[in-house]
């Protein structure tokens, strides 16, 4: 039966063979920064999705980012994220019903018509103005709060069709589970964890005390640029440093190329060296 399930989505057994390895290439990338594009990969091959924008709400409600994956330039799909994470997220018509969901393993939202279910000012800056015209929506328990999962069709593209809203109703809740996993699997992996709790504090305050706005070649970096050295030097992921500073990977890999053009230096590597020379002047 369940068999019978999987094949009325992807079709006779060849092409569900072909999705189970799409599906295990997602798996294999939980907790890395692969996760992202093998996710959209996997869902563009069954229905395809123009703009995915992944959203987390802390127990408290909190808003903040966990990935945007888009057919828009990048530096627009990421302000995007940040203005619905720093002013637009409680005019969400869902998110009233994500605090009633906060023990909810998975919730998918009925299909909300773009035209007419948003405030206009909402409509016109995140629809209107960037190209959106339809959206799917699911949220997902995680081990501190929820993931908010938006995926949408662009201007250029077909709203989603009938068959797609039926692929989307079997396939979201998978896709908001494996995105759940690959949150909890990558804060996991993105903080350093050490037997002695006390070691960590006071490697947390070696670390912040060499990369300091007083310390030369320290000094140019701006505090967002200093914030993502120390968590390299930390042996955060950048998917970790993104979630321990609620920003996007893209965005983490920004920040630390233009660290890394101020201190004149290329890789990681030449990061410790750099660190190690300081310390011992």
């Amino acid at each position: 039966m369940a068999d019978q399930a999987l094949i009325n989505i992807f079709g006779n057994h060849a092409v569900l063979g072909t999705y189970i390895r799409s599906i295990a290439a997602v798996i294999r990338a939980l907790g890395s920064d692969k996760f992202e594009e093998a996710l959209v990969k996997f869902l563009s091959d069954v229905v395809p999705v123009d703009h995915c924008a992944i959203f987390t709400y802390s127990e408290h409600g909190q808003a903040g980012h966990l990935f945007t994956h888009s057919q828009m330039p990048q530096q627009k799909a990421e302000q995007l994220a940040r203005d619905y994470v720093e002013r637009f997220h409680g005019q969400d018509p869902n998110f009233a019903a994500l605090q009633e969901l906060k023990d909810a393993d998975y919730h998918g939202f009925s299909h909300r018509n773009l035209n007419e279910d948003y405030d206009p000012a909402y409509q016109n800056h995140f629809f209107d103005r960037s190209g959106l015209i339809d959206k799917a929506s699911s949220v997902g328990k995680i081990e501190d709060g929820q993931v908010y999962c938006n995926f949408y069709r662009m201007a250029g593209s077909a709203p989603y069709s009938e068959k797609d809203w039926a692929a989307l109703k079997d396939l979201l809740p998978l896709a908001t589970a494996m995105v759940a996993a690959h949150y909890d699997a990558a804060k996991a992996k993105g903080h350093v964890h050490l037997d002695n709790g006390s070691e960590n504090i006071v490697r947390k305050s070696i670390v912040h005390n060499i990369v300091s706005h007083d310390v030369e070649p320290f000094t140019s970096l701006t505090n967002r640029e200093r914030q993502v050295c120390e968590r390299i030097l930390l042996g955060y992921t950048t998917t970790g440093i993104g979630l321990d500073l609620n920003i996007a990977p893209t965005s983490v890999a920004t920040y630390r190329k233009r660290a890394y053009s101020k201190l004149a230096i290329s890789s990681q590597n030449e990061l410790f060296a750099l660190c190690f020379r300081t310390s011992n002047q």
